[in-house]
């Protein structure tokens, strides 16, 4: 009541400075005008007048002086920014602290990498698109990393919401890229819109996926690749409420879903997938609002109600995502992940009974396997096991908040094809700060770091895993 008061009274003191000002302008303005108009004015006062008008310029002057009197406007979006600002604030003093253990200077200017790889994702998702008009948008890229990346994967990302287009749904559209191992759309909800993913509420993954024939006749598709014209690579997927009539591919879309994800995994013996550019040109896709008139545009610019709405989107997408998360609790950590130092806990598929009952933005179809290494002056790891049958298999360093290393310059990551496997499909790693003189291993850089994390995935495993074996090699070994 106190702050409304006040608000009151400082709107009453701004429209009595106006009302004086607009006095003022009376006399003023017709001599100020006839100095104009003999050209007395100085240059710049002259263009002022002549990109604003007489009008504009005396709306500038009365909020500069009500501003001086009467401290900065009050608009939706100015409290939503400033809101965000003092989150950041939080997170910066909280999250980045001894609360989570975060307390060497390296560490804390990494967290502050991390939350400005948050806010950019954020501000992609949240004020640049919205439910009504959405775009499939990269999830992470090499310069903005969250929530477990993989270099060896493309992501795309789109907010949805039932109520945005009147309870109609989306339809998405697209073609495959050819050399994609595994493809999958995943529907994620969340007990907030904007805390993003935090649980599977439906999955469809390219062995289910029915092909649906070419948007057009013409090879060619918007991205300007040939495909060739295999129609194999085009398909349709409605994410609606009930199943239209004549639908080959659906997922149900109810009013607790917030997102949808695609996945594109890919196994390459060169550069990672999610650094080629030609990659990502080759993956077409687009989702459209059913809800909406062919040729809806979104709205621009934005009024200040809407700006307030989506910055606030950011605040809680960037809160959730940090100082919003429980603490790491090693007593209830899935068995897939141990928090045990130098051991990798036992692979499970994601969606399997136990292994995701604190939620999160997994795929049902892989199966998942870390944990933290710890490494002394001089040491190093030694990782060896055996890749299953499966569509896909990979290792990746992360840093303790689940960003994965620098795979842009550095051998952080090893897919199956990169491996050197016996014939049993048996490996052996080494995880070092220099590459091994032994050419029997493979190398994965530790970048000089004492710690980290050691995150594998097995996709669509058609056999039992052995969990991955680790080995502290010392310096004199």
């Amino acid at each position: 009541l106190q702050q409304r008061v006040g608000r009151a009274a400082r709107n009453g003191m701004r429209l009595t400075v106006s009302i004086l000002l607009a006095v003022v302008a009376a006399v003023l303005l017709p001599m100020i005008a006839q100095l104009s108009n003999n050209r007395i004015l100085p240059e710049k006062l002259a263009i002022a007048v002549d990109l604003m008008g007489w009008d504009g310029l005396m709306n500038v002057t009365r909020e500069n002086i009500a501003t001086r009197l009467l401290g900065h406007k009050k608009t939706s979006s100015r409290e939503a920014y400033h809101s965000l600002l003092n989150t950041l604030a939080e997170v910066d003093l909280k999250y980045l602290g001894p609360e989570r253990a975060v307390i060497s200077p390296d560490d804390i200017a990494e967290g502050h990498r991390m939350i400005n790889h948050l806010l950019r994702t954020g501000m992609e998702f949240y004020v640049e698109q919205s439910p009504k008009h959405p775009k499939l948008r990269r999830y992470v890229s090499p310069t903005r990393k969250l929530m477990g990346d993989n270099p060896d994967a493309l992501y795309y990302f789109a907010p949805i919401d039932i109520q945005a287009t009147s309870n109609k749904g989306y339809v998405i559209k697209g073609r495959r890229h050819p050399d994609e191992v595994y493809f999958s759309i995943t529907l994620y909800g969340a007990n907030t819109f904007a805390g993003f993913a935090d649980r599977v509420i439906g999955e469809m993954n390219d062995r289910k996926l029915i092909p649906s024939a070419p948007p057009h006749s013409e090879k060619n598709t918007s991205s300007g690749v040939n495909d060739g014209g295999d129609a194999s690579y085009y398909f349709e997927l409605y994410i609606t409420p009930e199943r239209p009539v004549g639908s080959r591919n659906w997922l149900r879309l109810t009013p607790n879903v917030t997102c949808v994800i695609t996945r594109h995994y890919f196994e390459r013996v060169g550069t990672p997938a999610a650094v080629d550019p030609t990659v990502e040109r080759r993956i077409d896709m687009s989702i459209s609002n059913l809800g909406l008139n062919a040729g809806a545009q979104p709205q621009s610019p934005l009024p200040d109600l809407e700006m307030s709405q989506r910055l606030k989107l950011v605040e809680e997408f960037v809160r959730e995502r940090t100082v919003g998360r429980p603490k790491q609790d090693p007593t209830k950590a899935p068995p897939w992940f141990s928090f045990q130092p130098n051991t990798i806990g036992k692979p499970a598929m994601w969606g399997g009974e136990g292994n995701n009952d604190d939620g999160g933005m997994g795929a049902v179809d892989i199966a998942y396997a870390a944990g933290f290494f710890k490494l002394e002056e001089g040491q190093s790891i030694e990782l060896t096991g055996k890749i299953p049958k499966c569509a896909f298999a990979n290792v990746v360093l992360w840093n303790r908040f689940l960003q994965s290393l620098d795979y842009e310059h550095r051998a952080v990551s090893l897919n199956r094809k990169q491996m050197t496997l016996s014939t049993e499909g048996t490996y052996k790693i080494l995880l070092s700060s220099a590459p091994p003189n032994n050419s029997s291993w493979d190398w994965l850089d530790s970048e000089n770091r004492k710690g980290g994390i050691i995150f594998w995935r097995f996709i669509l495993p058609t056999e039992d895993i052995e969990t991955p074996q680790i080995r502290i090699i010392e310096a004199a070994d």
